[in-house]
């Protein structure tokens, strides 16, 4: 299992909800009883309010890998994986917010989730290459998709399908985040932070998106 299992919290609780599973291993946290995963339904709903940032936050980057692998266990083995994690909740203004304290890490997880930035580390360096890097353009070419990052017109243009699919809810792919883990760490962050600040000004684009 990936991360670490959450200990005892003091939002916790003690025992079950009335009406909810006796059985602490369908919770994506056992120990506090939060998050059940008995039903589709409640998968889907776990997946909902744990990405919400005020919910995330109360767990380390450890624990939040964690409950992240129970969840997309869960949905997956409830056959819920393609509605659910395929569109995912854009970054709230209380992310918004507190970006300036974020590390890298947490930015990544903030963009992408545990589950694809994890496959973003397990993709091979060697299938990176750049293209063009300047002050204020960045590109790369991650396996057979291009990356293009624009600082000066707030544009990031992508062309796999998982980066279509989550278009309106400006959250990133696997190869997103593996062209920001090629960078400098410091420059990642720096931009990670920017888009975070300034995201309703940021254009997330595709190839065929159709210009107004």
């Amino acid at each position: 299992m990936a991360g670490r299992k959450p200990e005892k919290k003091r939002f916790g609780r003690e025992g079950p909800p009335k009406g909810y599973p006796k059985d602490q291993s369908l919770y994506a946290d056992p120990e506090n009883w939060r998050y059940p995963l008995h039903t589709s339904w409640h998968a889907r709903a776990a997946r909902r309010y744990f990405d919400d940032p005020s919910n995330r936050n109360k767990y380390t980057p450890e624990e939040q890998e964690y409950i992240d692998s129970r969840i997309d266990q869960a949905l997956k083995k409830l056959g819920t994986h393609a509605a659910t994690l395929g569109h995912r909740k854009r970054p709230s203004p209380a992310a918004l917010a507190e970006n300036e304290d974020r590390s890298l890490e947490q930015l990544l997880r903030l963009f992408l989730g545990a589950p694809r930035l994890q496959r973003a580390r397990e993709t091979d360096d060697l299938l990176v290459s750049i293209s063009q890097e300047s002050s204020g353009i960045i590109e790369r070419k991650v396996k057979d998709y291009s990356v293009r990052i624009d600082l000066a017109n707030r544009t990031i243009l992508h062309d796999c399908q998982d980066w279509s699919n989550n278009l309106a809810s400006k959250n990133m792919c696997k190869h997103l985040g593996k062209f920001l883990l090629t960078l400098d760490q410091e420059k990642s962050a720096k931009i990670l932070k920017q888009i975070l600040k300034e995201l309703d000004k940021w254009s997330f684009i595709a190839p065929d998106t159709p210009t107004r």
